[in-house]
């Protein structure tokens, strides 16, 4: 089977603004003559990969990988391999991701996961969830999973996005232990995996609201998984006036303070989904073969910290934990 290629091999265009590209040069090393040659390195590297039979090509997709590692060629393309090895061996997790799926339109209108409409103070977008919105006797963790991917792919679609980084903030305000019981070691491990190594996004803050006190251990031993430039971005914060330090309230639902009621921003990224509808589920044309793959064509793949091992201790952290939350109730 060819390598084929969806969409075009465009001639890149600038259209970011003066500050945009200026903030570009600075944080990630940006330029119009880096930017053209890496782009042509790339896409070099991607049609020399046997195992790469249907990707894309275009500037917007793969800027996105060269920005998450500062135009660094190799070690974009090691991302961009991981990345589309995630989605092609996980399809419950990145295949579909329809905002009219029943599941993860019913998660959206509950605002368990959303990205707010205004941008903060250093022009970021906002990743908001509510944890408690998750009914782990309804959803599971596929749906999940989904629900967060469908964020991040139609948020990545927006250079502005790839450049600026992402805020979150995620409020754990009535979190239970039966919504972590219902992972699987093997999920565990994928997550972590996912999340910070297969994903092009720049996560600049992330800011925890309300984490009960029975999750302090979970936290503080998920947060051990991660590397020490993420950890570094975490902040948990016991009420709205310690986060207002860090994030403007103003760009958050109105029940923390902000402008916009929490329908309206419910509302209003319903209707960015749907602009991205398309563009998210012609992921799904890419292909990658189901051969071993020869090992002068492999990338040099680093054997992952979020091995199964590690999920299986967090489980049993979670298992104490609720077996003595039972005890004390």
């Amino acid at each position: 089977m060819r390598q084929e290629i969806i969409g075009l091999e465009d001639d890149y265009s600038c259209r970011l603004s003066k500050e945009l590209q200026d903030l570009s040069k600075r944080e990630l090393q940006e330029d119009g003559k880096k930017r053209r040659k890496a782009l042509t390195e790339v896409r070099k590297w991607i049609k020399s990969q046997s195992h790469i039979k249907k990707v894309r090509l275009d500037s917007n997709f793969l800027l996105r990988f060269l920005r998450m590692q500062k135009f660094e060629v190799k070690e974009s393309c090691e991302i961009l391999d991981k990345y589309l090895n995630m989605r092609w061996q996980h399809p419950s997790w990145f295949q579909n991701l329809d905002c009219r799926d029943p599941k993860l339109a019913e998660l959206i209108s509950m605002g368990y996961i959303i990205a707010l409409p205004d941008r903060d103070a250093h022009g970021r977008r906002v990743i908001y969830s509510k944890a408690g919105a998750f009914d782990a006797n309804r959803f599971n963790t596929s749906d999940m999973m989904r629900a967060h991917i469908l964020t991040f792919e139609t948020l990545l679609n927006d250079e502005e996005n790839q450049v600026r980084g992402f805020t979150y903030v995620l409020d754990e305000k009535s979190v239970t232990w039966n919504q972590l019981s219902i992972w699987t070691p093997s999920e565990v491990s994928k997550a972590f995996s996912c999340c910070e190594r297969a994903l092009p996004m720049r996560h600049r803050e992330i800011h925890f609201l309300n984490l009960p006190w029975t999750m302090t251990i979970v936290f503080q031993f998920a947060k051990s998984l991660l590397s020490e430039k993420i950890r570094k971005r975490f902040q948990t914060h016991s009420n709205v006036e310690s986060l207002g330090q860090q994030v403007d309230v103003a760009v958050l639902p109105s029940e923390y303070g902000g402008n916009r009621s929490i329908e309206e921003c419910i509302q209003l990224w319903k209707e960015e989904l749907e602009e991205n509808r398309t563009r998210v589920l012609s992921l799904d044309q890419m292909r990658m073969s189901t051969e071993p793959v020869n090992e002068h064509l492999q990338l040099v793949r680093k054997k992952s910290r979020h091995d199964s091992g590690s999920g299986c201790q967090m489980l049993g952290v979670v298992g104490s934990m609720r077996k003595m939350e039972l005890q004390v109730d």
